[in-house]
């Protein structure tokens, strides 16, 4: 009886990376790595394994109680495969925060496990562009923040009207529930949640939700369907919300004016991002897509970010975007573009005795900054090697074959447009460069 052979199924909710795969991937990787580098962010990563002491005191509940990868190590050690990164940099900045210039500006795009069931837009191991200001208090960080966050979306093609920015403040937020509705601080994070959800389901089911936590439920909702309906003015005719926190996001409102981002910015009041994690102003963006009308990432400022770690107080305010969300907003707006190797080149092998003459050249040009693969089978016709090119996605071949090589010479074909022309050995370099544009 033969050997039971493995699955070759990877684990629920991951994905294999084949070599088409990795191409997108770095593609889209080193778009958002452009676009942070370019405001002044500067890259860090942590370990993938942390204390799980540090998820218990920085994490949310749910992410402790059911979506850790959590294990005891062989030292008896309790630890956890990290679901975010954001404790991870609280302990990096935290050992480091008097030395640190401010203001700080981090990114990273770190690999991140959560133990939850698989969806559009949700697997167990995702990779998460982080980004990070800490160190400024004022509401320029906020405008740094959501230029940078709009410019990503920009640098992948987006049209303005393919992405919605909402914005909120949890002063704002937290004065409604406390102040205006009365609420005790109990009930309180369980209304937001509803609040949050009401555009994901019917009336009927928004207001039979609230009646159960709201003990005066006709004046209560009244209110709560005027400060949904609210803009950045009339918010502050509601009574009991904190205007200082209305002062703030009226200030960001009009300073963003001047940036040509402000069409695709607007209040609201139903944004409610982590419960017990933002303290100031907080923000989402939307995809407009009716196919895939989400959330595709959001953020907002935090208060006291290193306690846990240092007696030190740093504000900060960032975002997270998660890799699986930004492709299928990517595939929706059919932003991928068709990834050709139109930058490298196609060296075919004549007949085996050109071995060292081939490989001298294809040394030659990776000196100089071409990439260059090669054919190792001077056997194959070179039909067979222009199809194999062809398949491999290639658009320029190189043919070095015995007439070349006595005319020191070779053949440069351009196989989307079917031609070709004989080039000097000496001015192959040159020439190259200028065909692929490096």
């Amino acid at each position: 009886m033969a050997d039971k052979k493995l699955s070759t199924a990877n684990y629920k909710g991951t994905r294999d990376f084949y070599p088409e795969d990795m191409q997108f991937r770095n593609w889209m990787f080193e778009t958002m790595k452009k676009v942070v580098i370019s405001y002044g962010y500067r890259e860090y990563d942590g370990p993938i394994l942390e204390s799980l002491d540090i998820y218990k005191a920085k994490s949310g509940q749910e992410i402790v109680d059911k979506q850790l990868y959590d294990f005891i190590d062989k030292g008896e050690r309790h630890v956890a495969i990290r679901p975010e990164m954001t404790p991870t940099l609280a302990r990096m900045v935290a050992a480091r925060a008097r030395d640190l210039p401010r203001p700080i500006r981090w990114f990273s795009i770190p690999n991140l496990w959560r133990y939850e069931a698989p969806g559009h837009g949700r697997l167990r191991e995702h990779w998460q562009l982080n980004v990070d200001i800490f160190g400024v208090n004022s509401v320029t960080a906020e405008i740094e923040i959501i230029s940078l966050a709009c410019d990503i979306l920009f640098a992948f093609n987006a049209p303005k009207d393919s992405f919605r920015v909402k914005f909120s403040h949890r002063g704002i937020l937290s004065s409604f529930l406390r102040n205006t509705l009365s609420l005790g601080s109990e009930k309180e994070e369980a209304v937001a949640k509803i609040l949050d959800k009401k555009n994901k389901i019917t009336q009927s089911e928004f207001e039979s939700s609230l009646l159960e936590l709201l003990q005066n439920p006709n004046e209560q909702l009244t209110l709560i369907y005027q400060y949904l309906n609210s803009d950045v003015d009339t918010v502050l005719q509601i009574p009991g919300i904190n205007e200082e926190s209305v002062r703030y996001i009226q200030e960001f409102y009009d300073k963003i004016k001047i940036l040509e981002i402000s069409e695709s910015v607007e209040f609201d009041p139903s944004i409610i991002r982590g419960f017990d994690y933002y303290t100031g102003f907080i923000f989402e963006i939307f995809d407009t897509n009716k196919e895939n009308k989400r959330s595709l990432y959001g953020g907002g400022r935090y208060d006291n970010l290193i306690g846990l770690f240092s007696n030190e107080e740093l504000s900060g305010i960032g975002f997270g975007l998660g890799d699986v969300t930004l492709e299928n907003f990517l595939k929706t707006h059919k932003l991928i573009p068709e990834f050709k190797r139109e930058s490298s080149v196609y060296l075919t092998l004549m007949n085996n005795s050109l071995l060292s003459d081939t490989l001298l050249l294809a040394r030659e040009l990776r000196k100089e900054g071409i990439d260059t693969e090669i054919s190792l089978d001077g056997n194959q016709k070179l039909g067979k090697q222009i199809s194999l090119a062809e398949k491999k996605g290639y658009r320029y071949l190189l043919v070095l074959g015995e007439d070349e090589i006595k005319n020191n010479s070779v053949v440069l074909k351009d196989l989307k447009e079917s031609s070709q022309i004989i080039i000097l050995k000496s001015q192959l370099i040159n020439e190259l460069k200028k065909v692929l544009g490096i």
